[in-house]
């Protein structure tokens, strides 16, 4: 059974990756924020979230518990 997560794509260089997949859109918005912002111990990256359909069996999903697990 698929579903419809939020995936974190981080631009490292030219070419974006997805690092994570989230259930919830506002965990991945802040995490996608913290990573564009300019820090003094790290350089800001471009990072946004996009909503994507992956199998939760074959991916991990913060946020998603499988069959009451937690």
């Amino acid at each position: 059974m698929n579903i419809v997560v939020f995936a974190l794509v981080v631009f490292f260089t030219d070419e974006g990756q997805i690092t994570s997949y989230w259930l919830h859109q506002k965990h991945c918005l802040s995490d996608a924020r913290m990573l564009s912002t300019r820090a003094e111990n790290y350089e800001a990256v471009k990072a946004y979230c996009k909503p994507v359909i992956v199998d939760p069996e074959k991916v991990t999903i913060r946020g998603y518990f499988k069959n009451g697990d937690r």
